[in-house]
């Protein structure tokens, strides 16, 4: 490869790749690609792969399950086999998912790491097969520059540590989405290419039905190509191809997804045509896939995504407009479909997930368009590595990253990454800290752990991260059924055996003893609420309080919020 150190040399090895390319888009020589600087290159990659890898696992065992990842659990508490395979759930729940989680609850206990396991490892598996999926189509440089994006996109972070389907999902659908090229163009072992292709689009499609726009709409884009081309419309063979490989995804999707659209019509059809995209709320989805909260960064990352098109279109046009195909129309289908809650940029940018590796890889090859012009290989490099650091640090990550916190996946961290715009943040009770956590942030992060009780699973009704966030103490969440009362949202019962949640405890447990290693039992009288004038169900604490007192003894703290039981653990 021609030295990166002069502008013009640096497109030579994409010329010659192209014009080495054979009829089946095989490329001949791809090793004139790497030039004198390859080493650092890789290094770059092998340290991104470090960092992603590192950002996705970190704390992962102590988070707390909160919002959407109690639709499962929910569902396998209070359902059979036949009950989750044909429903999608009021509450979405992703039918194979739940059908994981059940296996593992009737096969030695269902844990916060069994539950994340599957999203994990699809988000780590996304960094290493994205580049080597389009090794073909990437230039080294391109593909390590686009392995360090992938590893500190605060969005792939945030859904590979959560256990929802979309990491899962955005792993299926590029496999699916780049299978369908190879196997269209005629690539080596075309045959694998389609079995992997109608492999991955269906079990896309039963984790969650949103990525079929995107895994579906290359039969329309090459359908298109076909008639276009005056050499291919007149033939049948291409047409043909196309219905036989329709024909072989549609059996899976049938079979997977007609028992829940059959018994729950009106379950799915409700969730459709309620709300809308708005041109604010699609800006904010912006950045929220961008990464950070700042306009400006936005806009230079687009000048390097835009950038990045043309460089990569001039080498390869036909990708550019497939992948545009793909990710206008999916965009389209959403918009005019108006799922519930699509109003809230974080729904969007989830059901866009698919669309994000490639707007990256755009950005990466913008950015590697930029680093050409350095005189010097190695100062490239460095400034990619440099350009990636600053956009990790204007990003959300960094805020959250302090230890210990359980609550990353809170949505006044996730729902939108200016503070300014973010309701978690704007609307939360202004009620005084409880002095007990401030004496408790006095001692070194993570000597006490905390029970706190009763809770709500969902953000609005949360204080505990903003606690942490100044204690700095290990936390557990107490369920208190039945001893304040029979909860079933957000708890589950004692006898539920097949559950092994190390961060929940009963508080059944803690009044005969086993306190789980707690220092305190902390009972909140009252919700926390966002917004303060919300309407939350929530036990009567007061009334249960000398059920405890009876167990535990006098209560060491009390203020208006709370009441602080020592449990003699204190490590």
């Amino acid at each position: 490869m021609a030295s990166i150190a002069e502008p013009a040399a640096a497109l030579a090895p994409f010329d010659a790749a192209v014009a080495n390319r054979d009829a089946s888009g095989t490329q001949h020589d791809r090793t004139a690609q790497w030039g004198a600087n390859h080493i650092a290159w890789t290094l770059l990659a092998v340290a991104g792969i470090a960092a992603g890898v590192y950002l996705r696992i970190t704390q992962l065992s102590t988070q707390i399950l909160l919002d959407d990842e109690w639709h499962a659990i929910h569902k396998l508490l209070h359902s059979d086999v036949k009950g989750i395979v044909t429903s999608f759930g009021v509450a979405d729940y992703s039918i194979p998912l739940t059908l994981y989680y059940r296996l593992l609850a009737h096969h030695g206990g269902l844990s916060e790491w069994g539950m994340h396991l599957p999203l994990l490892v699809a988000g780590i598996a996304l960094l290493a097969l994205a580049p080597l999926l389009l090794r073909r189509e990437v230039a080294p440089a391109v593909g390590a520059t686009w392995i360090a994006l992938l590893a500190v996109s605060p969005l792939l972070v945030y859904l590979s540590r959560t256990a929802r389907p979309y990491a899962l999902t955005c792993l299926l659908a590029f496999v699916a989405v780049v299978a369908f090229r190879n196997w269209w163009r005629r690539a080596p072992h075309a045959i694998g290419w389609a079995s992997l292709y109608v492999v991955a689009t269906a079990l896309a499609g039963w984790l969650h039905p949103i990525t079929l726009p995107f895994t579906l709409l290359p039969f329309a884009y090459y359908a298109i190509v076909t008639f276009a081309s005056p050499r291919e419309r007149d033939g049948r063979r291409p047409m043909l191809r196309l219905l036989c490989l329709g024909a072989a995804v549609a059996i899976p999707l049938v079979v997977a997804l007609a028992p829940p659209i059959i018994a729950n019509t009106a379950q799915l059809t409700g969730k459709a045509g309620t709300d809308s995209v708005t041109l604010d709320s699609a800006y904010r989805t912006a950045l929220l896939m961008a990464g950070f909260a700042s306009p400006w960064a936005l806009a230079v990352e687009s000048a390097l995504f835009v950038a990045g098109i043309v460089r990569f279109a001039r080498r390869d046009a036909d990708f550019v407009a497939y992948i545009a195909v793909l990710c206008i129309g999916t965009a389209i289908a959403i918009v005019v479909a108006r799922p519930a809650w699509i109003q809230h940029p974080l729904v969007f940018a989830r059901y866009m997930l698919p669309a994000l590796p490639f707007a990256l890889l755009f950005v990466a090859e913008g950015a590697v368009g930029v680093v050409a012009r350095i005189r010097r290989p190695i100062v490239g490099v460095v400034a990619v590595a440099f350009a990636t650091l600053l956009l990790f640090r204007i990003g959300p990550i960094p805020g959250y990253l302090y230890f210990p916190n359980q609550f990353m996946g809170h949505a006044r961290f996730q729902f939108d990454y200016d503070d300014a715009h973010n309701p978690y943040v704007l609307e939360i009770p202004h009620e005084p800290m409880p002095a007990f956590y401030r004496e408790l942030a006095k001692r070194p992060p993570g000597s006490v752990t905390l029970i706190e009780a009763p809770w709500r699973l969902e953000s609005n009704f949360i204080p505990f991260p903003w606690y942490q966030a100044v204690h700095r103490q290990y936390v557990k969440i107490g369920l208190v059924t039945p001893v304040c009362g029979v909860r079933d949202f957000g708890e589950y019962p004692p006898g539920a055996t097949g559950l092994r949640l190390r961060n929940f405890v009963h508080l059944t447990d803690v009044l005969a003893g086993k306190n789980a290693g707690a220092g305190y039992l902390v009972m909140h009288r009252k919700a926390w609420k966002t917004p303060p004038d919300a309407v939350v169900d929530w036990p009567d604490v007061d009334a249960c309080l000398p059920a405890i007192v009876a167990k535990l003894g006098a209560p060491i703290y009390r203020d208006e919020s709370i009441v602080v039981f020592d449990l003699g653990a204190h490590r």
